[in-house]
């Protein structure tokens, strides 16, 4: 389950930066879906506070590209 939820955090937050690359919107929702899949796998996997932090302020950024992004 911990290799899934890892493997798909890191094709969700590789996808997305490959849309944003291309400057499509959705790449923001589908890093944001990484992001929360990496908070998930730390979860269930040792905990690792920082990382949970990490991925919690990338969320936030995240969201506020995409919210900036139709301006």
């Amino acid at each position: 389950m911990i290799l899934f939820v890892s493997a798909a955090a890191a094709l969700c937050s590789l996808g997305g930066n490959l849309f944003i690359m291309a400057k499509k919107r959705i790449g923001w929702l589908i890093w944001i879906l990484g992001n929360i899949l990496w908070v998930i796998e730390n979860f269930l996997s040792d905990f690792n506070l920082p990382m949970v932090l990490m991925y919690i302020a990338y969320f936030v950024i995240n969201l506020i590209g995409f919210i900036k992004w139709r301006k």
